[in-house]
């Protein structure tokens, strides 16, 4: 048995050794691991022109080449809001990979496009009722790097979000502009 192990971890330390002169797809694009970043994002939507509201989340990933993050997120809003008059209170969530494109990111300031889709939730805590939706929300804007561990960032896109049948919203309801404020906290180590 100890032989075995003995064989299995020469084994991958061999194979190690060897990739490293390999030519690959990411090593020849400059798409290795560089980092792990997490956020904390707030960002304001006013759905069916109501008043605006308060929709808090984050997400944590790895960055890959410095300027690509890839990673999983969730958003969900802070406090409950109607579409119409007279309708019920609603809450709304939604989930998903994320995508962030950070051209120049060695830079004090430099653009960011990010990219959410996945799964939405809206739901009331009157009744039990809840309908899932598909959500995508690309967005853009600037970083600041504060600190190596700390970037801030200012964005503005828009959340396009489908229908439900339960709540009778059109995807018009609760698809909005919006604008982020979003602080990313981690470590770059890649040139």
């Amino acid at each position: 048995m100890k032989s075995l192990q003995i064989v299995v971890i020469c084994l991958l330390a061999f194979t190690g050794l060897t990739a490293q002169s390999e030519e690959t797809l990411f090593n020849k694009t400059n798409l290795n691991l560089s980092g792990a970043w997490g956020s904390a994002a707030y960002n304001f939507a006013s759905f069916n022109g109501d008043d605006w509201t308060l929709i808090r989340g984050g997400y944590g990933g790895i960055e890959l080449g410095r300027d690509l993050f890839i990673g999983w997120g969730g958003y969900e809003t802070r406090d409950k809001f109607t579409v119409d008059n007279g309708g019920p209170n609603l809450n709304f969530k939604y989930h998903g990979p994320v995508i962030g494109i950070a051209p120049n990111s060695v830079k004090m300031i430099h653009p960011r496009f990010t990219f959410i889709t996945g799964s939405g939730k809206v739901w009331t805590n009157e009744s039990s009722q809840s309908d899932r939706m598909f959500v995508f929300q690309p967005s853009a804007g600037f970083e600041f790097n504060v600190f190596q561990w700390f970037r801030l960032g200012f964005e503005g896109g828009y959340r396009f979000v489908g229908s439900s049948d339960k709540f009778d919203l059109t995807s018009g309801d609760l698809s909005a502009p919006f604008a982020q404020v979003e602080m990313r906290f981690g470590l770059s180590w890649g040139d």
